[in-house]
């Protein structure tokens, strides 16, 4: 494979832990994802290969929805966007005022309980009917303020949860 910025070869590499801020969440890594580096030493463009992404960010999303803190910001706006919907749509959705999903998502203001826990089995529903009603007590009880670390790795070609190296 030739570089797209200056055409030298690029060379293939595992990569340990990979900080995929891509994804718009500060703390998730990936394990065993493929990265080409340009071989050449004045260039420094690199590609990354992530496989079966939508799977994974269906994994990121049920990880974060089955949290018992408090959703962050980049929480939600990962969420809202997981789910296909813009900041308008999302907010007529959730019965909303676009600008009150704006200040979600710039954690001017924190998300009403109610809101949380529905968007959170909009999420959690989508892999099978959400039938531990017990659990959702416990959505959104916890205040925090960083989000989790989290790592994902890739085996064969489906993603499940990784350990810290």
């Amino acid at each position: 494979m030739k570089c797209l910025n200056c055409g030298s070869q690029m060379k293939k590499t595992k990569e340990k832990l990979y900080h995929y801020i891509d994804s718009g969440l500060s703390k998730i890594y990936l394990q065993g994802i493929e990265i080409s580096q340009c071989s050449n030493s004045h260039c420094s463009d690199e590609e990354i290969s992530i496989p079966n992404i939508e799977e994974l960010h269906g994994l990121i999303a049920k990880h974060i929805s089955s949290q018992k803190n408090k959703l962050l910001p980049e929480e939600i706006r990962f969420l809202r966007t997981h789910l296909g919907f813009s900041g308008t749509d999302f907010a007529s959705n959730m019965g909303v005022s676009p600008e009150t999903v704006s200040r979600w998502e710039n954690g001017s203001v924190n998300m009403k309980e109610a809101s949380e826990k529905l968007l959170r089995v909009l999420i959690l529903s989508q892999s099978g009917p959400f039938r531990n009603y017990q659990e959702l007590k416990e959505f959104a009880k916890t205040q925090r303020q960083s989000p989790v670390k989290r790592v994902f790795s890739i085996t064969g070609h489906h993603w499940g949860e990784g350990q810290v190296a």
